[in-house]
């Protein structure tokens, strides 16, 4: 008997229209953190760009979040990726090719939910 709480106490397999809705999420989350760093980098408002940072911040944490819930190797390693960058980005953000490495990982994750 304790075998079977145990068990079950752990996480819940979700179900097809959670998967859906999670999905749906975490492209939402990817589009919208691509949108504030491109805005980010045509910015030269330091106002603005502290709006931006903060949107790029919370979708990293909603695609953190949903990819966590959907449990699936290729985002959470997507998700590595994408920290990795960002961290690189918020040292340099100046520099061109830690942008456009951020950009295309965000690509990717978005093309990788369908």
């Amino acid at each position: 008997m304790t075998d079977e709480i145990s068990s079950s106490g752990g996480t819940h397999p979700i179900t097809p229209r959670e998967r859906k809705m999670y999905e749906q999420e975490y492209k939402h989350g990817a589009q919208l953190f691509q949108k504030a760093l491109q805005q980010y980098v045509k910015s030269d408002n330091p106002y603005q760009q502290e709006e931006f940072h903060q949107v790029m911040d919370k979708a990293m944490r909603v695609l953190n979040e949903t990819a966590g819930e959907l449990n699936r190797k290729g985002l959470l390693d997507q998700n590595d990726k994408i920290e990795k960058d960002y961290a690189a980005f918020n040292k340099k953000p100046t520099d061109p090719s830690t942008f456009k490495k951020l950009d295309n990982d965000l690509d990717q994750a978005r093309k990788s939910i369908g």
